[in-house]
């Protein structure tokens, strides 16, 4: 390998890897208390590194370009509602 083909594969694993964060936080987002307006931008920032990586670099940005879209989704969808039971109270 030479030193361009490391440098897309480091970037494809660090946005990859950005990517899973996103969705973990997304998932938090979306089962927990998690803050929804971070969720959404880290997924948009993955969306952004993995498009421009996509179309600039390399056709492996697709990966985290698809992982920020997962991510933005599950971030977007509304919150599982809570059901109050008698020992809450």
């Amino acid at each position: 390998m030479d030193e361009q083909e490391l440098m897309i594969t480091f970037s494809v694993l660090s946005f990859s890897v950005l990517g899973l964060g996103a969705i973990v936080l997304s998932l938090v987002t979306l089962l927990g208390r998690g803050n929804r307006s971070f969720a959404i931008i880290t997924a948009a920032a993955t969306i952004f590194l993995g498009a421009f990586m996509w179309i600039v670099l390399a056709p492996q940005g697709l990966l985290p370009t698809v992982l920020g879209v997962i991510a933005l989704v599950l971030s977007v969808l509304p919150q599982k509602l809570r059901t109050s039971t008698a020992e809450e109270d």
